[in-house]
């Protein structure tokens, strides 16, 4: 190897390192709301809702797989609320 091969090799090595590991394609489990949150609390969060036709999977304001155990919501960005739960700001979902 001569010293401009090894000088681009050297370069090319130096600019992986900094490519920080958070940004890395990485799985993480969903984050689940809790009744307790703040948030949840000001909004009457519940992970059982009282009637059967308003829960959070049907809500205008889920997102993601909705037949699914947790769902997103706008409400949480980031965060998944209970399928089956239901809050103040729900509303059914467009036909």
């Amino acid at each position: 190897m001569n010293r401009r091969d090894f000088m681009k090799l050297s370069g090319a090595s130096a600019g992986l390192v900094l490519i920080p590991v958070s940004n890395l394609a990485v799985a993480q489990a969903p984050v689940h709301v809790a009744v307790d949150d703040p948030q949840a609390k000001a909004l009457g969060y519940v992970e059982q809702s009282p009637e059967a036709k308003s829960n959070c999977a049907n809500c205008a304001q889920a997102k993601g797989d909705l037949a699914a155990e947790w769902v997103g919501c706008n409400l949480f960005p980031g965060k998944e609320v209970k399928g089956a739960g239901w809050c103040k700001v729900w509303s059914p979902r467009p036909v």
